[in-house]
């Protein structure tokens, strides 16, 4: 049996009505060469029970941790499992925006020769239907293309749902962290596969409410403060000397 071409891994936890939306976006998809893999974090049986009569188009690569391995362990889980040559995480809480998503990631990752791909999004926030456009211009080219580490500064990527990158089971997420898990990982990604592919339309929406662990971890000081001190110290200790952007970070912290 061929390998697809794309991995879609999505790290389950609970959300039943947003994984639903999520499958019925792949569902549609034009691009049909992939595979969805489901890790499921949830404690009960209630997303196992979905998956089982969710009429999928495609097989669906269920497994439900026991116990619940919790984030980032659970990306892990998935992209360990991922058969693809490229592998694409997708929260449940967030889907794709039309039906021709997997396949602008696919065409552009075959006409790169670069190993990471991501996209604008759209974040819409529940309850409100508040919608904020990110895209990926200006000076937040500038700086992810001046140095990978500025990223300490800034996430000018995004989530990574709006990423997509070759499979490369050396890099995996750090289970030390939560809130800096996505920027410690594409740094190490780059500094293994230099260089992005970067589509400038909206092909991701983010689902965003207060459920979510970000939620709990944005400016918090008892988990931010550690997170990045852990992660400065995988660097030389003159850092924040040589690179603007990771003094900048280092005094935001104080």
């Amino acid at each position: 049996m061929n390998k697809p071409f794309i991995s879609i891994c999505i790290p389950a936890y609970k959300k039943v009505e947003g994984l639903k939306r999520l499958l019925d976006s792949i569902n549609i998809q034009t691009f049909t060469d992939y595979e969805i893999i489901v890790t499921d974090d949830t404690p009960d049986e209630s997303v196992k029970e979905f998956i089982a009569k969710y009429n999928s188009s495609v097989a669906l690569n269920y497994s439900q941790n026991i116990p619940s391995a919790g984030t980032p362990q659970n990306f892990n889980i998935g992209m360990k499992k991922a058969q693809g040559e490229w592998i694409k995480i997708m929260h449940d809480d967030d889907w794709f925006s039309h039906s021709n998503v997997l396949q602008k990631f696919a065409d552009a990752a075959r006409a790169t020769s670069c190993s990471f791909v991501f996209s604008a999004c759209n974040n819409i926030y529940t309850g409100t239907n508040k919608e904020v456009h990110e895209y990926f211009t200006g000076w937040k080219k500038d700086m992810l293309d001046d140095n990978p580490i500025n990223l300490l500064y800034l996430n000018v990527i995004g989530h990574p749902t709006v990423t997509m990158h070759r499979k490369d089971d050396s890099i995996m997420y750090d289970l030390r962290f939560r809130w800096v898990a996505d920027v410690d990982f594409y740094i190490r990604y780059f500094k293994e596969h230099p260089g992005y592919e970067y589509i400038p339309e909206m092909l991701i929406n983010i689902g965003t409410d207060d459920s979510q662990v970000s939620g709990s971890l944005y400016k918090n000081p008892k988990v931010e403060i550690p997170e990045y001190l852990s992660l400065l110290a995988k660097f030389p200790s003159d850092l924040l000397l040589k690179h603007e952007y990771v003094f900048h970070c280092v005094w935001n912290l104080v």
